[in-house]
């Protein structure tokens, strides 16, 4: 499963005028590359996997799927697959919750899911995430970029933070005092990469408190 997701698509998502989806290419921190998505719907997923630590790679339209259901030949083409750091694979599908009330939809993935369950190989349909999260996570993107914040910043920002938890404002104004950073970049950079954690079903703020991982 590691040579597919560090291939390359094997469908590009089309794109021309007066079409009802949104394609386009996602800056992944995780690849270090663009991926491919065919939907702002498939944007959501990436924004999620991207911030996830355990994920160490990131493929779009990583395969093609053929095989017999019942009488009929199914063609499939999974959206993503997201390599883990223990080498666990995941294989995912994004369909808005609407789709999944189509017959022909829930027949579809019901014998994707069987195909890789053969296989030994996870495989989930995602449909979306809380606001507030998605919410947190593209703030906290813009931290994540490497290089922007120094890895002794971060790690000031770690070290700072106490064990039961401190408030992002106040761990503000520690760091304003110690490093010449940004200091909300340290915070947001440390809790880009796992390092510091919070509360994401809550919008993030000055009061919102951290724990160190």
């Amino acid at each position: 499963m590691s040579l597919v997701a560090h291939g390359v698509p094997v469908r590009i998502p089309p794109s021309y005028a007066g079409q009802r989806h949104y394609p386009g290419l996602f800056w992944s921190t995780t690849n270090q590359a663009h991926v491919v998505y065919e939907s702002l719907l498939e944007l959501s997923w990436l924004w999620l996997a991207d911030f996830d630590p355990c994920v160490v790679r990131l493929a779009a339209q990583p395969m093609r799927v053929t095989g017999l259901d019942g009488s009929r030949t199914r063609v499939r083409y999974p959206d993503f697959a997201a390599l883990h750091a223990d080498g666990r694979a995941l294989v995912v599908d994004v369909k808005p919750v609407d789709m999944l009330e189509d017959d022909d939809v829930r027949a579809s993935l019901a014998w994707t899911a069987r195909v890789f369950g053969d296989a030994a190989l996870a495989y989930s349909v995602w449909s979306g995430a809380p606001r507030e999260q998605l919410r947190n996570v593209r703030l906290l993107a813009s931290a994540r970029r490497p290089g922007l914040v120094a890895d002794g910043d971060i790690e000031a920002a770690v070290h700072l933070c106490s064990e039961e938890g401190t408030q992002i404002g106040h761990l503000e104004r520690q760091l304003a005092a110690e490093t010449s950073a940004p200091p909300r970049a340290a915070v947001f950079a440390a809790m880009w990469r796992g390092q510091l954690r919070c509360d994401m079903t809550r919008p993030i703020s000055a009061l919102t408190e951290v724990v160190p991982v």
